[in-house]
């Protein structure tokens, strides 16, 4: 094959020419780095290469992309750039971004499962499976939710009162609070015990059976 001619496509890319027929596109730097140039043969060994060179440096460009608009689990990030680029090329990426120090599961888990549990008041249980959907393996998500501070009733209690304390003052409110919180994600205990110690103690009687978990959202 022989490149007949490049031309300039939007996204720092170049379009090849080959034989004259359109073919593919590689990044500029890729290509200009290499010893190709119009005129030049490839056979299609040299041409995979090319393109596979190409395809880690997009990759990893991508990837400083994303992490510099937030942090990322190295599965997480693996998994976002699997949308640009073929599975190999994502998984060098995001390995060469952990190498590099710009992807730290285990700080990005820390961060995270305080955000979730003392600014999001995310329940315990709710955080882990928020952190495990962000590609944090599950032991060290409930190893990092473990080490925040509020407790779950804390945090039903502030919820309570941030959103749901006028709600109390009678039978169909008290309901409407308890079922709100479970679809948060507290447990029944939790619900019972927060509601109580706003002076709604009787809600087993309101028809809000406290010990039927509901799904989490």
């Amino acid at each position: 094959m022989t490149i007949t001619e490049i031309r300039k496509r939007r996204g720092r890319l170049y379009l090849l020419v080959l034989d004259g027929e359109p073919a593919m596109t590689v990044d500029i730097r890729t290509f200009e780095e290499s010893p190709y140039r119009v005129g030049s043969s490839l056979s299609e060994e040299e041409l995979r290469a090319l393109l596979d060179e190409s395809g880690r440096r997009r990759a990893e460009e991508k990837a400083v992309y994303l992490l510099s608009r937030g942090d990322h689990s190295r599965r997480g990030l693996e998994e976002k750039l699997r949308r640009f680029s073929d599975r190999e090329a994502a998984a060098q990426a995001a390995q060469r971004m952990e190498e590099l120090g710009y992807v730290n599961d285990e700080r990005y888990a820390l961060r995270l499962a305080r955000d979730l549990t003392e600014r999001k008041l995310y329940p315990r249980r709710r955080a882990v499976q928020e952190l495990c959907a962000r590609g944090v393996d599950r032991e060290l998500a409930v190893r990092a939710v473990e080490e925040t501070e509020k407790e779950d009733l804390d945090k039903a209690l502030e919820l309570i009162v941030k959103k749901h304390y006028n709600r109390l003052h009678d039978e169909d409110g008290r309901r409407k609070a308890g079922a709100a919180l479970a679809r948060y994600g507290f447990d029944g205990g939790t619900i019972r015990r927060a509601l109580a110690q706003c002076g709604a103690d009787d809600t087993q009687e309101d028809g809000w059976d406290a010990g039927e978990d509901l799904p989490l959202p």
